[in-house]
C-alpha cells in the first residue's frame, strides 16, 4: 500500500537567460553578480560589444578587482546557455 502525501509542488524557477532584476545587484567588493560573471564568459569568447577579441583570464581579473584564480574558475566550470535553442528544438528532424 502508498501512501499519499499533501505537500505542495516544487516552485517553478526562472530559468530563461533573460536578465532579472537581482542579477545587477551591487555586491561586496572582490565578489561578482550574475550580470557580471555572464560578461566575463563573454569578454573570454570574444563575444562582448565592449571589448574587441577574446581577453584571457589575467586581463579580465584586472577589469574586474578579483584574483585570477576566481576567473580561471568561472570559465572553467560556468558556460552560457545556447543563444537559439528553441529554434533549434522545431528544426530537428523527426
Amino acid at each position: 500500500m502508498v501512501e499519499k502525501f499533501n505537500r505542495p509542488m516544487p516552485k517553478l524557477r526562472n530559468t530563461k537567460p533573460d536578465f532579472g532584476r537581482n542579477e545587477e545587484r551591487p555586491v561586496p567588493a572582490g565578489t561578482l553578480n550574475v550580470a557580471q560573471l555572464r560578461h566575463i564568459i563573454l569578454l573570454h569568447e570574444g563575444k562582448a560589444d565592449d571589448y574587441n577579441g577574446r581577453m584571457d583570464a589575467h586581463q579580465i581579473a584586472e577589469k574586474f578587482r578579483v584574483n585570477v584564480v576566481q576567473i580561471q574558475t568561472i570559465l572553467q566550470f560556468l558556460s552560457l546557455p545556447p543563444e537559439n535553442s528553441s529554434k533549434d528544438k522545431n528544426k530537428a528532424p523527426r
